[in-house]
């Protein structure tokens, strides 16, 4: 269930009461139905001639042709033969004439039951737009098209960038071609079975155009990470020695139920985004939490298949880390260079997988040049070496300078959320060469407002009345005075007891100086004009676009808390169940609220306060997404606890073992180093090319997400993981007795090293770049 926010309660309100006195009257030709319309503009401009010109009227007398040629082409294409976007033609609209003389403006009714057909009014635009002519269209259903279209194409890109970096990342970590490809595989299962539920659910609950963007990124970055690190357990237990089978089994013991567990708490996490009674929060956390479920499945399922029938074959076809990465920075920089960085990125990374492949083939054929394909070395978890390791064995010889160090670093960052202004994109952000920005900068450059979106009060009561009909007066004026509204316009119906009085707005209707003009509207303007008059006779509400923005702001504000208390909580039980150490638990969740804080922070810091933002090529914006703190807490919670529960199994699963804490530190850290690296830098790749699109909240987004589990794979994990549990000892698996009543899941499992085992005729050593 949604809540009714006061912006719906005025808007049905003057619906219902004036809908009964504006009858619609049935459209010809339809049968006596009555169809319902909505406004777009059409702005003409010219350098060779002014509205009034022969020459000017001609253009728009063949525009009006054009377009009723146009709709006759898609009705030849429909079998009833019968199409009409626009209600009548657009030469039987008036046009406005700006105060310079020099643009026309219509505004023309589209029919709302064809609006997702206004690509004939705009493409017909697009095509007038030229010898010195200018055509431009306007409105609700071009900007919402405008909008779908861009995000199609962040869609397609950042698919294509994340599983085209995503497949070099996983070949030098696994350091085998086939292996590679494998969670890619996975992920993109996943994505599209998420697909195809959602839209099944879509049936029964309103979705938006942006959630197959939500589950294609979240299952590229969740999907690709399960499978490595269910795959990368079973390689190592192949080089321990274990038999096929045995060791698919040792690897769902153990990474596989890390994975289970870590998919758990994911969706724990995105649940607080269904608490909110927001569409766009239940939409975005329905399709989020479909594709973890669907990803962790195929993990547990599909995985193991292909596994089981490639055996050691998924280590065929050698990936050396220093000639795979020279060989896509070398096709990176040609494809850059010619056709620009973007999708094309996909194809330069499967041509290094098909360069290996035949590199391989020569090897095994001829035998004359190795290619750096030589043999592997025998690997051994045991070992002490490696960087990560070089870097745990520093950090916890001074755990009090590597704590404070990361945490003040931290909260550096942290500190500029605190600066947030929360909002939402509008035509504003929109890329420059947009016909619709350019619409809307001529429309408020020479009209004086950005769009139909006006602002309007809702007066329920006696307006017939002396004193509110005064309040109604003072009211208008006081809009009139206000720099935020233009002229207003009243409507006053004492027969059903209701007023409306409504104004544009100059500028973008979804800008913070829009949504500061319904703030005062409310908390100034309508009581100094209703000042006097008794609480009770009456009830002024604000509705609009900017007034939907504002309440969505206020709702989130007040769930945030409440959305932020049940996923700390439920993710603590859970932690506490599994690890069955109530230190552990709590220093878990405190290092993920200080990265996700972070993370939030930098947003704010790029984005809203412009730093470095050129270097990253992002548009700044007045105000960050008003449903972005929420989201990337849910999201990067959730995430976040992916590498510390595959970390923390490991760290758990020795110390049990050894009963020694610092060297369990190490071993854990030093044992999924590479996993986790590349883990991370897979969600980055992934969320990174989201936030290469044009769209100016798929930047801070992905950005925001990119950042945070970067800090989190970096600074949290080599910095405040080894250090705090350096400090802790054996404390840290504290946990008091009066709570063993609590289950022991045990996501460690069953360690391999503490049983005999089963040499395989042929057990090749995993191979890759952390070992």
């Amino acid at each position: 269930t949604t809540q009714t926010l006061e912006n719906q309660k005025a808007s049905d309100l003057i619906n219902e009461r004036f809908g009964s006195l504006d009858p619609v009257e049935p459209t010809p030709g339809e049968g006596g139905n009555t169809r319902s319309t909505e406004t777009e503009f059409l702005i003409i401009t010219s350098t060779t001639s002014v509205p009034g010109d022969a020459a000017f009227e001609q253009r728009i007398d063949e525009f009006s042709a054009a377009v009723a040629a146009a709709e006759q082409e898609v009705a030849s294409e429909r079998e009833n033969g019968i199409f009409k976007i626009l209600d009548g033609d657009v030469r039987d609209y008036e046009f406005e004439v700006s105060e310079d003389g020099t643009t026309s403006l219509a505004s023309i009714q589209i029919f709302s039951d064809e609006d997702e057909h206004i690509d004939v009014l705009t493409d017909t635009a697009e095509e007038f737009t030229a010898e010195g002519f200018e055509f431009l269209m306007l409105g609700g259903a071009s900007v919402d098209a405008t909008f779908t279209r861009l995000a199609d194409e962040v869609l397609s890109t950042g698919e294509a960038i994340g599983i085209g970096v995503a497949i070099i990342i996983l070949a030098i970590v696994l350091g085998a071609v086939i292996a590679s490809v494998i969670p890619i595989i996975l992920a993109l299962v996943a994505v599209f079975t998420a697909i195809g539920m959602t839209a099944i659910i879509g049936q029964f609950m309103e979705l938006n155009e942006f959630v197959p963007a939500i589950i294609t990124m979240m299952g590229l970055a969740v999907g690709i990470d399960y499978s490595l690190f269910v795959l990368s357990r079973y390689r190592e237990e192949r080089g321990k020695g274990l038999e096929k089978q045995a060791a698919i089994e040792a690897s769902g013991a153990s990474a596989g139920r890390a994975v289970v567990f870590s998919g758990f708490t994911v969706v724990l996490a995105l649940l607080g985004m269904l608490i909110m009674p927001e569409r766009i929060f239940q939409a975005f956390g329905v399709g989020a939490i479909v594709v973890v479920f669907v990803a962790v499945f195929t993990s547990m399922t599909l995985l193991p298949a292909i596994i089981g029938i490639l055996g050691d074959r998924v280590n065929n076809v050698r990936a050396p880390f220093i000639l795979t990465l020279a060989l896509f920075i070398i096709g990176v920089v040609i494809v850059s260079l010619t056709v620009g960085f973007g999708p094309e990125i996909l194809f330069v990374s499967i041509l290094v997988l098909v360069v290996l492949s035949v590199l391989t083939f020569i090897r095994a054929r001829y035998g004359r040049w190795s290619f750096g394909l030589g043999q592997v070395k025998p690997y051994d978890p045991d070992k002490q070496s490696g960087i990560w390791n070089t870097i745990t064995v520093a950090v916890m010889k001074r755990p009090y300078v590597s704590m404070t160090a990361a945490t003040a670093f931290l909260l550096v960052l942290a500190f500029f959320f605190l600066q947030l202004e929360k909002g939402t994109s509008g035509i504003s952000v929109l890329p420059d060469e947009e016909p619709s920005k350019q619409a809307f900068l001529r429309l408020n450059e020479q009209f004086g407002f950005g769009s139909d979106a006006s602002t309007f009060v809702a007066i329920d009561g006696d307006v017939g009345s002396q004193p509110i009909a005064d309040a109604i007066t003072k009211l208008e004026q006081l809009i009139a005075d206000d720099p935020g509204l233009n002229e207003p316009e009243v409507r006053i119906e004492p027969s059903v007891k209701l007023a409306r009085i409504s104004a544009t707005a100059p500028g973008d209707p979804s800008n913070q100086a829009a949504l500061d003009t319904i703030r005062n509207l409310r908390s100034d303007l309508i009581p100094q004009a209703f000042a006097g008059v008794p609480a009770g006779s009456y009830q002024a509400l604000v509705g609009g676009d900017s007034a939907e923005v504002v309440d969505s702001v206020e709702l989130t504000d007040q769930y945030l808390p409440i959305v932020f208390i049940a996923v700390l909580g439920l993710s603590f039980i859970l932690l506490l169940v599994a690890f069955r150490s109530i230190t552990v638990s709590i220093a878990s969740f405190i290092m993920n609220l200080l990265s996700v804080g972070a993370a939030y922070g930098l947003v704010v810091l790029v984005f809203q306060k412009g730093f470095l933002i050129d270097l990253f090529g992002f548009q700044q914006v007045d105000q960050i997404e008003f449903w972005l703190p929420l989201f990337m807490f849910s999201i990067l919670f959730g995430l976040s606890m992916d590498y510390h529960v595959f970390m923390l199994s490991r760290i758990k699963e020795r110390f049990d073992e050894t009963g020694d804490a610092e060297e369990a530190v190490a071993f854990g850290l030093r044992t999924t180093a590479s996993i986790i690296t590349g883990a991370a830098l897979i969600m980055v790749a992934v969320f990174g090319g989201f936030a290469l699109g044009d769209i100016a909240f798929f930047q801070s987004m992905g950005f925001g997400l990119g950042a945070a589990v970067l800090l989190d794979a970096t600074v949290v994990r080599s910095l405040l993981v080894p250090s705090i549990m350096r400090i802790l000892g054996k404390h840290a698996w504290y946990f008091p007795s009066w709570m063993e009543w609590l289950p022991n899941i045990s996501i460690e499992g069953k360690s391999t090293s503490l049983a005999e085992p089963v040499i395989a005729e042929s057990s090749p050593a995993p191979s890759g770049a952390g070992e």
